[in-house]
């Protein structure tokens, strides 16, 4: 059996893309004025909040990734089973360290993201919007990571 696949996409951000996408972003924009204004014990709690979503986020990115591999014409590269391991590793390095260590390894890979799925878009591995949304989410995410970790 075979199947022939033509995908005809857009750069534009599809409306349901964004708002999932920046729903995302949505709790840690929470977190960080409780971080930073809720005194200490409600920053110690909004971190870990920041922790346990981030490591979600990042196992979740891993499954997308590997998910979107699978349609790889040629089957999956290299670079995607790596993009899918580091992000798995870190989403779990996340959960199981502590938060002066876990809340830089989400703002890192927040980071790595925005370079990493703009060159995916290129390459044909993920949707071609990812370009042109995944620096603007990342990058907010990642700030909002790296200023509850000022904190905590």
């Amino acid at each position: 059996m075979s199947r022939r696949l033509t995908i005809l996409e857009s750069q534009a951000i599809p409306i349901r893309g964004l708002a999932l996408a920046w729903l995302a972003v949505l709790p840690f924009a929470v977190c960080a004025p409780i971080a930073w204004w809720g005194g200490p014990e409600l920053a110690g709690i909004a971190a870990e909040g920041a922790r346990f979503w981030g490591g979600a986020l990042l196992l979740f990115f891993s499954g997308v990734r590997r998910g979107l591999s699978f349609r790889t014409e040629g089957g999956p590269t290299a670079r995607q089973f790596v993009a899918f391991a580091g992000l798995f590793g870190a989403g779990i390095a996340t959960l199981l360290s502590p938060l002066p260590f876990a809340l830089p390894i989400i703002a890192v890979m927040f980071v790595a993201m925005t370079l990493e799925d703009r060159r995916a878009a290129v390459r044909g591995e993920v949707p071609i919007f990812f370009a042109h949304l995944r620096p603007a989410q990342m990058l907010v995410a990642a700030g909002l990571v790296a200023a509850i970790g000022l904190v905590a």
